[in-house]
C-alpha cells in the first residue's frame, strides 16, 4: 500500500498578484472606488486552493484618502499547506484644486 503525503504548498502565479494601486479621489466624500482582480493561485493537487484577504478588503470598494491600505491574500491547500502571501498597497490621494 502506498501513502502519499502532500507537502507542496500552493502558490500564486507570477503576475497574478496586483501591483500597488495609486488613485486620486473620485467623489466628494474623499474616497475612490478601487478595482482589482483577486489572485486565485494554483496547487499541485489540481484542486483550487483557498485564498483569503486578511484585512477584509474586497475589489470595487471605496477607500478613503490618506495612509496607504495594505491588501494581503493568504493561500492554503486542502491539506493545510500554506504558500507565500500576495500583498499590495492601495493609496488614494486627495486632488487639490487651485482657484485663480
Amino acid at each position: 500500500m502506498f501513502l502519499y503525503s502532500d507537502k507542496t504548498p500552493p502558490a500564486f502565479i507570477d503576475g497574478e498578484c496586483p501591483d500597488d494601486i495609486i488613485l486620486n479621489i473620485d467623489s466628494s466624500n474623499n474616497t475612490a472606488l478601487v478595482h482589482w482582480i483577486p489572485p486565485l493561485g494554483r496547487d499541485n493537487s489540481g484542486e483550487p486552493p483557498i485564498t483569503v484577504e486578511v484585512h477584509g478588503y474586497e475589489p470595487d470598494t471605496r477607500f478613503k484618502a490618506g495612509a496607504p491600505h495594505l491588501v494581503k491574500y493568504t493561500i492554503t491547500d486542502a491539506t493545510g499547506n500554506m504558500g507565500a502571501s500576495c500583498q499590495f498597497m492601495i493609496t488614494v490621494n486627495c486632488k487639490f484644486i487651485t482657484f485663480k
